[in-house]
């Protein structure tokens, strides 16, 4: 019933790998080389249930969980490459969870088991490459096939939500990664994890052939996401010429600074970027990429920062001894004292008037 999905899904894949293969240079190698093996860790899956259906005949159980692994192992290598911005070491740590399952599956195929759950009159069924019968005398080895499930997805979002909080990760490159992970890593997560959870539903006795095809029809939709839409990993083959953007954004911004630093220009009520863009000769969204990225800061605010400690700097050499707020807000390139005290308030964390009666204090 299922021989055509999984087909298909084998089909999938190899497109997928050949895809990322065309992609791959020497400026993205360090990244996509390990995206690549975790797709190839993912085909072994798949092919299996290929086997099962032909030949009536799978890969060893223990084979398949630390293919899994390695797909989980190589994925994560991934991302770790794209935020270090090099290629992540293969560090022997990352095998240990292999190692395990390879002595857990012997023990269990000696008879030696720390726990005992599953049925030992299930039938055969082949759930994405899980053959259920397999798992007869091994509930130790299942056990740590979801413990590594967790453990690894763990890690992985992890990591990408560090990429998100990152200062040295542009806006653009957490846009192209967050697209790929909700697009692709998400779903396919979603996936292995009901898999696992059909495995182990079935091992004791439940068996919801509904739930097990809907399973099987996700993952074949979630890779063909990846053929359908293919954007998605081009844009992964970009990162690297992004970063090099990236740094010449640094740059921009250092000549930003230096005019503010030796200009006034932002003293004018109605000093915008097109201002900056001229007195640069940067186009407007060069200007604007560039002060998000090195400020985290919108133009305006930016702009308002340095209106804000030109005000500081008035009112410490006593300037609203002898004039208003308002003409302090006037002087400082705002174009009314409400706003002044509201910007003052989000860059300073009080109002002017408090401001100045700090000092007062002193």
């Amino acid at each position: 019933m299922f021989i055509y999905p999984v087909y298909l899904l084998n089909l999938v894949l190899i497109l997928i790998i050949f895809r990322i293969n065309k992609l791959t240079n020497d400026g993205n190698r360090y990244f996509l080389g390990y995206l690549n093996l975790h797709f190839v860790f993912q085909l072994l899956t798949t092919l299996n249930i290929s086997f099962f259906h032909i030949f009536d005949y799978g890969l060893p159980v223990a084979l398949v969980c630390v293919g899994r692994v390695l797909a989980y192992i190589f994925f994560l290598l991934f991302i770790s490459s794209i935020i270090e911005n090099k290629k992540s070491n293969l560090n022997f740590l990352y095998f240990i969870p292999c190692l395990i399952l390879i002595i857990v599956n012997q023990l269990n195929s000696s008879d030696i088991r720390f726990v005992r759950f599953i049925n030992s009159d299930i039938t055969s069924e082949n759930i994405l490459g899980y053959n259920t019968i397999d798992f007869v005398g091994k509930d130790d080895l299942f056990i740590v096939c979801c413990v590594n499930a967790i453990l690894f997805t763990s890690l992985i979002f992890y990591n990408y939500f560090r990429s998100l909080i990152a200062k040295e990760i542009s806006h653009k490159l957490k846009k192209i990664l967050s697209d790929f992970i909700i697009k692709y890593y998400l779903l396919i997560t979603i996936t292995m994890l009901s898999t696992l959870t059909m495995v182990g539903l079935f091992l004791v006795g439940f068996h919801f052939p509904l739930l097990i095809a809907f399973t099987k029809i996700l993952s074949i939709i979630t890779l063909l996401i990846l053929v359908i839409n293919p954007s998605l990993l081009k844009k992964l083959s970009t990162i690297n010429n992004i970063k090099q953007i990236d740094e010449g954004l640094d740059e921009v911004f250092k000549k930003i600074e230096f005019l503010f630093s030796n200009n006034d220009g932002y003293l004018n009520p109605n000093y915008i970027i097109s201002n900056i863009s001229v007195e640069t000769g940067y186009r407007n969204e060069i200007v604007r990429d560039s002060i998000k990225k090195n400020s985290n800061m919108s133009v305006p605010l930016f702009i308002n920062s340095f209106r804000v400690d030109h005000a500081c700097k008035l009112i410490e050499k006593g300037y609203l001894d002898n004039f208003s707020m308002e003409a302090l807000a006037e002087k400082s390139g705002f174009k009314s004292q409400e706003n002044f005290n509201r910007v003052f308030k989000i860059l300073k964390s009080c109002t002017p008037s408090d401001y100045y009666k700090s000092l007062s204090k002193i």
